[in-house]
């Protein structure tokens, strides 16, 4: 079978890596191979129960390219895959080193947007220096990739523009889930996880994401703050790790949140939280195509979403409350607002519906599997 090459800078819980798993465990022409180069590897174990082979090189993270390039070569020559196809900004630095001085056939995915004009007007300065530094860098190395895939359409337009790449190389080929993850549970199910999270009959707003400053957590506390005036017996869980849990643990102590707001961590239980969950909130400054959301429309549950241009590739004001990004009141007024709206089930409907004709995992897998035919054959 041919061997296509993965490189992905590390395999950690986050939405390009589980999208991985659940894309390349469906091949049925290709035998991925996974190399992570740096230290994380919380996934590694579930690529390897789906006879995924998986080479981690825990290697401190680094911009030394070369250094890095160094440790991949010999594997590479070892493998001799058809083609490399890396995810993130470190492997895609290394895969485009690879295929300048070694000529291998190179894909890199698009997942985040990440030179998008709301990301520089949130930085500082000196980020802003540094962002637009890594911009250019990005900018002159993409020039040795072959192909690129991207998850949305905005990503697509967006990175286009930043990077100087045609649309032409570049295809768009959405996050997908495997429906048969959410379907509904016994209540009595439900009623255990509860027990267990020392949760009664109480609302639960769910929000499921990478704790980083961009998804708008802190926001969401905020918001959160006025919910509780009205429904005070309400509690926010918040699924996923991430750099920022110190000043979220921080915010929702000076909140006053501690006996509303709960910070889960990784859990492997996501599809049964949003069973449990009586409304989604995910509240992202910017996003690639966020595959929480998709979840959360798999799961048949009201949601609430920043209408940033990602989102509004999966939901719209028919299928979603929508609110303005980074805006406190409507953000809460929209979770007050969701708890009584005779229209949520309509809106819940057709989500679901949506996400099932569009996102579904095998035909996101077969897609993959076109590109690298097309590629090879050329």
């Amino acid at each position: 079978m041919t061997k296509i090459l993965f490189l992905i800078d590390t395999l950690q819980t986050g939405g390009a890596e589980k999208s991985l798993l659940e894309i390349t465990k469906r091949f049925k022409k290709y035998e991925p191979i996974f190399i992570h180069l740096f230290e994380g590897d919380g996934l590694k174990e579930q690529f390897q129960q789906e006879n995924i082979q998986t080479i981690s090189l825990g290697l401190p993270a680094s911009f030394e390219v070369k250094k890095v390039a160094s440790h991949v070569i010999p594997i590479v020559r070892e493998i001799q895959p058809a083609l490399i196809h890396s995810t993130l900004f470190h492997s895609d630095l290394v895969s485009r080193f690879l295929r300048k001085k070694y000529n291998f056939l190179t894909i890199n995915s698009f997942v985040n947007n990440s030179y998008s004009k709301r990301r520089y007007e949130e930085l500082d300065l000196k980020s802003k220096f540094k962002l637009l530094i890594i911009q250019q860098w990005d900018r002159v190395t993409s020039k040795n990739v072959d192909f690129f895939i991207s998850n949305s359409h905005t990503i697509k337009k967006s990175n286009s523009r930043a990077l100087g790449i045609s649309l032409d190389k570049i295809q768009v080929i959405f996050r997908g889930r495997d429906k048969t993850n959410f379907e509904e549970l016994p209540e009595h199910k439900i009623q255990e996880i509860r027990k267990d999270l020392g949760i009664g009959d109480e609302r639960i707003y769910l929000n499921v994401s990478r704790l980083l400053e961009r998804k708008g957590q802190s926001n969401l506390l905020k918001a959160f703050r006025k919910v509780i005036l009205v429904f005070p017996d309400s509690k926010l869980l918040i699924a996923g790790e991430g750099p920022y849990r110190d000043v979220l643990e921080q915010k929702i102590f000076s909140l006053g949140l501690s006996e509303n707001v709960f910070l889960l961590g990784n859990r492997s239980d996501i599809p049964a939280l949003l069973q449990m969950a009586d409304i989604f909130v995910f509240p992202s400054h910017y996003e690639g195509l966020p595959g929480a959301l998709i979840e959360a429309m798999m799961s048949k549950i009201p949601i609430i979403a920043s209408n940033i241009a990602e989102n509004l590739e999966c939901v719209d004001e028919d299928t979603a409350f929508l609110f303005k990004v980074q805006d406190v009141d409507d953000l809460a007024d929209k979770m007050i607002k969701v708890a009584t709206d005779v229209n949520a089930l309509k809106k819940v409907k057709r989500a679901h519906n949506f996400a099932l004709q569009n996102f579904d995992i095998r035909k996101i897998a077969s897609d993959y599997e076109n590109v690298y035919d097309k590629l090879l054959k050329a």
